[in-house]
């Protein structure tokens, strides 16, 4: 009887067709990740995998060495635009491309200084305990501009 249980429980089981992941999931997971980004950087380790690293400003950062490097701004306020994303997913990862556009004002030694920037962008998530996490991020500015605001 025992074995008739196991056996059935095995099939039912292994019947089950594993979920493909959702735009929806895809979506919210890379809102949050900006979220965090801009605003509680003490949470991005949630948000990634062990082995995370990032390409941006044509330099390879390490999840540590990333979060150093987004410390040494001063930022005092941020803007976010996203256009032309486009999500592939499968059962096990997902993949993001897009078009990023940004508007910061940063405390510098010349003063506020607002930076504007249009990235491409590309990223690779995976699950991780049924959680979506970035394991790799790809940013490449294309157009920058920086404008000293305490111009007098």
């Amino acid at each position: 009887m025992k074995k008739l249980l196991l056996l059935s429980t095995l099939f039912i089981f292994a019947c089950q067709k594993p979920t493909k992941i959702y735009e929806k999931e895809v979506m919210e997971t890379f809102e949050t990740f900006f979220e965090v980004l801009d605003n509680d950087l003490d949470s991005f380790d949630s948000l990634v995998t062990d082995d995370f690293f990032i390409f941006e400003n044509s330099r390879r950062y390490s999840k540590d060495e990333f979060i150093a490097f987004v410390k040494s701004f001063d930022i005092i306020s941020s803007k976010r635009k996203f256009e032309d994303i486009t999500i592939d997913t499968d059962y096990n990862s997902a993949h993001i491309s897009l078009k990023q556009f940004g508007e910061f004002i940063v405390n510098t030694p010349e003063g506020r200084t607002k930076l504007e920037f249009e990235w491409l962008e590309s990223t690779y998530a995976v699950k991780v305990d049924e959680k979506l996490k970035f394991k790799f991020y790809f940013s490449e500015a294309i157009k920058t501009n920086a404008t000293n605001l305490d111009v007098e």
